[in-house]
């Protein structure tokens, strides 16, 4: 079998990274009185002890100023079955608009939004940003709260070239 080579390396390449399996995630923060949510699926446990968990969060991303001065933030794990809150925040939430407008919300203990429709949460407080030169940037948190809502399968995708959402 052949290796491709030029042009044909980035779509490979992007074909192969696609192929990562991710969760479907919304965060959810809150800080100084304003609410902030995004769909997020770069999401992956980072330890056991203390309980973390890393998010990828583009650079670009309204919500990421609020993320960090709030230093806390919560991702509502999605169920399978319903597309409804992934179509609500996949195209993102424009800065200034509610975020939980037309969605129920239950609050996490610390004070954090979540939708009532996720299977369940995770409160997190963040330890640490990593920024290692690419378009995101690695945000590794401990998870010091969390809850299962509802039981069911969560939301899972591949997608069809590593280069895009």
């Amino acid at each position: 079998m052949s290796h491709p080579s030029g042009e044909d390396i980035h779509a490979a390449i992007g074909k192969a990274i696609g192929r990562i399996p991710s969760g479907v995630y919304i965060l959810t923060t809150r800080h100084g009185g304003r609410d902030e949510a995004m769909m997020a699926s770069w999401v992956q446990q980072a330890s056991f002890d203390p309980p973390a968990v890393t998010v990828a969060v583009h650079k670009d991303r309204p919500v990421r100023g609020t993320l960090l001065a709030a230093g806390r933030f919560a991702l509502a794990i999605l169920p399978q079955d319903d597309t409804s809150l992934m179509k609500r925040y996949a195209r993102g939430v424009p800065p200034g608009e509610d975020p939980f407008a037309g969605i129920e919300v239950i609050t996490t203990p610390g004070g954090i939004p979540v939708p009532a429709g996720a299977l369940g949460y995770m409160e997190c407080e963040l330890i640490t940003v990593s920024d290692f030169g690419g378009d995101h940037e690695i945000h590794v948190a401990r998870v010091t709260a969390g809850q299962v809502l509802r039981e069911g399968k969560s939301f899972s995708h591949l997608r069809g070239n590593g280069f895009h959402y």
